[in-house]
């Protein structure tokens, strides 16, 4: 007699990007998802919103119920906080991001429009975003991605970074946290990790992985060991 396996519950994992805002730089990391898995990336609308005004208007429209896991990348993290404190969600995973702002507040006060204005050199690519042996290829998609996003918007999304603060709110998320954090990102410091670890009021499971500031893009297949694993100790689904 053949017993048949029930079938693989789906999975739903919820892709919030970073700073430039759109999905692209996800295309490595969705195609390596295990099987059953319901990708959704999501687009940031191309306006100057604050972090709770994104989550408002993202609320009514990305459908977060308990079988959802939120993951987000740098700029989204406060985003996903924030969401994950409001709605049910399985597990909230962060990808070399922050709850409070990262850098010295003093840079606000800096022209960044003007500095948005300049598509990142290679260089600069490489140092902060995809690591030294990233391929030209990906270097150029990068600046593809972050040239296209409007010079203002870029602008304010910076300064905003700048200003955050949700460490109150992650301290009322009683869910799993997993902080993912390449080893060779040059863009957001230890000291985030730090914060998040102790602001937070339920463990955070930290995974070191040997990657840049854009791990799921140039590690997807280890990122996505390392959240599985997250998930078969934490029971999320």
């Amino acid at each position: 007699m053949t017993v048949t396996p029930p079938p693989r519950k789906v999975r739903r994992f919820v892709l919030l990007p970073g700073m430039h805002g759109t999905t692209p730089l996800f295309d490595a990391f969705i195609a390596s998802a295990p099987p059953g898995s319901q990708i959704e990336p999501v687009t940031l609308p191309a306006e100057r919103l604050t972090y709770s005004a994104l989550a408002a208007r993202l609320a009514g429209s990305l459908r977060l119920t308990p079988d959802t896991v939120l993951i987000a990348e740098s700029f989204s993290g406060p985003l996903a906080i924030l969401l994950a404190e409001r709605f049910p969600v399985a597990a909230l995973i962060l990808c070399n991001s922050f709850a409070a702002h990262p850098y010295p507040k003093s840079l606000a006060a800096l022209p960044l429009s003007l500095f948005a204005r300049v598509s990142p050199p290679a260089a600069i690519v490489r140092h902060y975003i995809v690591g030294p042996d990233a391929s030209d290829l990906l270097v150029s998609q990068v600046r593809r991605t972050v040239a296209a996003v409007p010079v203002d918007i870029l602008a304010f999304r910076a300064r905003i970074t700048l200003r955050v603060d949700v460490t109150a709110h992650l301290a009322r998320c009683k869910l799993p946290i997993l902080y993912m954090r390449g080893t060779e990102d040059n863009l957001v410091r230890e000291k985030s990790v730090q914060e998040i670890v102790e602001a937070a009021t339920v463990p955070v499971s930290v995974a070191y992985l040997a990657a840049p500031h854009l791990l799921l893009k140039t590690s997807p297949r280890e990122s996505w060991r390392t959240i599985e694993e997250f998930m078969a100790r934490a029971r999320a689904f």
